[in-house]
């Protein structure tokens, strides 16, 4: 059953006790305060508006997506409150938070964990065309089995998250590759985010970060490691893409550093490794200086 009546959250408990709400206390991170109120998974957004929680919200669902989004100009705050699916397991099909061919989506503030992907903002145009213009900022992924964050489209900004053990999965075979934070399409921006401990299953590669398909990309300022050392990792993996700049990163015990593959181009400056086994993979791309 879904809650489309526009609420109040409120961010105290006192305000709460005081109006009857008997709400707990909000975390500190709250920041939306006029939403509709998301109180039950799965959920389907189907209005173009801001979208909250107001509580933890937990599913076992093995399949399908805990929040569907399925329209455009959506703001999904989470308010520092946990989506989890965890109790589904390592063969889950299930998407956290979700949305295929629409634009100007933002999802922030909170906890997604324990899904195959735990947001999945999905471009099937192959031009990258009918998905742009999102924002995934300050949210937690923890615990999700294939990819944490996966943006496709043009101009989408992934910002200021934390991606922490993602692997595990069991539904793409015994050599599954594995994605802490995978972002297609051309004039992405992906800035200030920490990706710890992605590994992938079997011999699958890990990848902290990867972009393809990613002329004009950014990726900056963003810091990928892990605590045991595996061949089959990248920190940072240029697919595919023109003039991607690669600025300002921090990896650490990782098989590899940052990787231009194939025919990619774009510059690399700034970046500093520490226990990676082949810090610098240029393809065609130009060291711009003071790399280490």
């Amino acid at each position: 059953m879904q809650i489309n009546a526009r609420r109040r959250v409120l961010g105290t408990l006192g305000a709460a006790v005081a109006l009857g709400l008997g709400f707990g206390a909000a975390p500190a991170g709250a920041e939306t305060t006029i939403c509709t109120v998301i109180s039950v998974l799965p959920y389907t957004i189907s209005a173009q508006g801001s979208y909250c929680l107001d509580r933890n919200l937990s599913t076992a669902q093995t399949s399908g997506n805990a929040i569907s989004v399925n329209v455009d100009f959506v703001v999904l705050d989470l308010n520092g409150f946990k989506i989890g699916g965890g109790s589904a397991g390592l063969g889950t099909t299930a998407n956290g938070v979700s949305a295929t061919n629409h634009k100007n989506i933002t999802i922030k503030n909170g906890n997604i964990r324990g899904f195959l992907r735990a947001v999945y903002l999905h471009d099937t145009s192959g031009t990258f065309t009918t998905s742009q213009g999102h924002l995934v900022e300050d949210v937690r992924a923890d615990q999700n089995t294939y990819a944490a964050i996966v943006v496709e489209g043009r101009g989408n900004v992934v910002r200021n998250n934390q991606v922490v053990d993602t692997t595990g999965t069991t539904t793409n075979g015994a050599n599954s590759a594995v994605y802490g934070l995978q972002v297609i399409g051309p004039g992405s921006r992906v800035i200030n985010n920490d990706s710890t401990e992605t590994v992938g299953v079997g011999s699958g590669i890990a990848y902290g970060i990867q972009v393809s398909t990613a002329d004009g990309a950014v990726v900056e300022n963003d810091r990928v490691g892990n605590s045991n050392l595996s061949a089959a990792s990248t920190a940072i993996d240029v697919g595919s893409g023109d003039d991607v700049l690669v600025v300002g990163n921090r990896m650490a015990t990782t098989g590899n550093g940052v990787v231009y593959e194939g025919a990619s181009t774009g510059k690399f400056r700034d970046n500093i490794t520490s226990g990676v086994t082949n810090p610098y993979t240029p393809g065609g791309a130009t060291d711009a200086g003071n790399n280490q």
